[in-house]
C-alpha cells in the first residue's frame, strides 16, 4: 500500500503518531503485523508491509524468517530501520499473546529495528512498554 508523505520519525512520540494516523479509527477484522521501513533520517518509505492472519501465538521461527527477508532490504548499509506493529479485533487491553508477539518481535528483529513495537485495537493505539514485555 502507498504510503502518503508523512513527517520523519525521529522520536518515539513521532512513531506513536505515525502509527496513530495510519491505523486510524476503527478496528480490525483480523490480526496482522505491519511493518514500515524507515531510512537513516527517519523518512518512512513508500511501501507498508502487513501481514495477515498471524496465528493466536508468535511462531518464532516465522517471525526470524521475516526478519531475514526484511534484512535483505537492508543489506545496502544505510543505515535504515523497521518499526513494527501488532493489530488485532477485540479489545483494546493488551493480552499476554499480545506481550509473546511484541517480544517475539523485538527478538527476532534484534539489529533491524530500534524502536518500541505498537500494538493496534478498535480502541486505540499503544505501546509495549518494557514492563509490559518482561513476563511475555
Amino acid at each position: 500500500m502507498p504510503v502518503p508523505d508523512l513527517p520523519p520519525v525521529r522520536t518515539s512520540a513521532d512513531l506513536f503518531a505515525l502509527w496513530q494516523r495510519l491505523m486510524g479509527p476503527g478496528g480490525f477484522g483480523r490480526s496482522s503485523i505491519w511493518v514500515v521501513f524507515l531510512d537513516a533520517a527517519g523518512v518512512v518509505q513508500p511501501v507498508i508491509m502487513p501481514i495477515d492472519d498471524i496465528p493466536p501465538e508468535p511462531d518464532g521461527v516465522a517471525v526470524r524468517n521475516l526478519a531475514r527477508v526484511v534484512a535483505d532490504v537492508f543489506d545496502d548499509g544505510t543505515g535504515a530501520s523497521v518499526a513494527l506493529l501488532l493489530s488485532r479485533p477485540g479489545p483494546a487491553g493488551m493480552t499476554d499473546a499480545d506481550r509473546r508477539w511484541a517480544r517475539a518481535l523485538l527478538d527476532g528483529f534484534r539489529g533491524l529495528t530500534r524502536w518500541p513495537v505498537h500494538l493496534a485495537t478498535r480502541d486505540r493505539v499503544q505501546v509495549f512498554a518494557p514492563d509490559d514485555l518482561i513476563a511475555a
